[in-house]
C-alpha cells in the first residue's frame, strides 16, 4: 500500500514542479540558473545512489525515473500544468511522503508503477474541473488542519529511535511553521513558506536516500526544485515591487 503511495506521491511531485516552473516562467536569467544547478546536483544524488547500492536500487531508481519522466510526459502532452491546482501543495505532498516512512515496508516498483498510474488519472482530472476555495477562513482552517496533522506525523516519528526520527520531526516542525504561517498570514510570505517547503522537500530526499526508496528520493528532488522556483519567482516579485 505504501509503495503505491509513494509511487503516486512521486507523480503529484512531478506536476507540481511542473506547474511551478510555469507559473515562475518569467524569473531572471540567474535565479533560472539556480534552479538548473539543483537539478545537476539532484541528478548526482540520484547517479550516486544507484551506483552505491545493488541491483535492488538500479531497479528502484530506473522505476522511480521512469514514473516522474511519464508524469512530466502526460503533464506536458494533455497540458495538464497550464491549470496551478498542486503548486501550493508541496508541503502536504511531503508530510505525506514523509508520514509513508513511518511504515518499514520493502521496496516494490510494481506497486509504485500502479500507484503512479492512479495518481496520473487523477491529476488529469482534477486539471478539468473548475474550483477554487476563495473563502480565507476555510483555507485558514484547512492549514491549522494540515499543521495538526504534521504534528501527529512529528509525534509519531518522535516515538521511534534513530537519525531518521530526527529528520522526519524536523521536517515536521517546519512545515508546522509553513502552515501556521499561511493560516495567520495567507499569500503574505510566499518566500518564507517556499522555504520552509522545500527544507522538507530536501528532508524527503535523505529519508529516500536512508530508506534505500528510489520513489522517495525523486519526490523530493522535484519538490525542492518546485520550492526552489516558487522562492525565485516570489523573491523577484519583492524585488519588482520595491522599486
Amino acid at each position: 500500500m505504501f509503495d503505491a503511495l509513494d509511487g503516486a506521491l512521486c507523480v503529484l511531485a512531478v506536476v507540481a514542479t511542473m506547474e511551478a516552473l510555469r507559473a515562475s516562467g518569467g524569473i531572471s536569467a540567474a535565479r533560472r540558473r539556480v534552479l538548473w544547478e539543483i537539478g545537476a546536483m539532484g541528478a548526482l544524488v540520484v547517479l550516486a545512489h544507484a551506483a552505491g547500492g545493488g541491483t535492488s536500487a538500479v531497479l528502484s531508481m530506473i522505476v522511480a525515473l521512469g514514473i516522474a519522466g511519464g508524469a512530466a510526459a502526460v503533464c506536458a502532452r494533455f497540458g495538464i500544468d497550464r491549470a496551478p491546482r498542486l503548486s501550493r501543495l508541496p508541503g502536504m505532498i511531503a508530510a505525506a511522503a514523509l508520514a509513508s516512512t513511518l511504515f518499514a515496508k520493502p521496496d516494490e516498483p510494481v506497486a509504485a508503477l500502479i500507484g503512479a498510474s492512479v495518481a496520473v488519472a487523477g491529476a488529469a482530472l482534477l486539471s478539468r474541473l473548475r474550483f477554487a476555495i476563495k473563502d480565507a477562513s476555510l483555507a485558514s482552517s484547512l492549514h491549522f488542519a494540515c499543521a495538526g496533522a504534521c504534528a501527529v506525523i512529528g509525534y509519531a516519528a518522535g516515538q521511534e529511535a534513530g537519525a531518521l526520527a530526527v529528520v522526519i520531526v524536523s521536517a515536521m516542525g517546519a512545515l508546522i511553521f509553513s502552515h501556521l504561517t499561511m493560516a495567520l498570514a495567507g499569500p503574505v510570505w510566499p518566500g518564507l513558506v517556499s522555504t520552509l517547503d522545500g527544507f522538507a522537500a530536501c528532508s524527503v530526499v535523505a529519508v529516500g536516500i536512508v530508506a534505500g526508496s528510489g520513489a522517495l528520493l525523486v519526490t523530493g528532488i522535484a519538490l525542492a526544485i518546485g520550492c526552489a522556483a516558487s522562492h525565485a519567482s516570489a523573491m523577484q516579485s519583492r524585488a519588482s515591487y520595491s522599486k
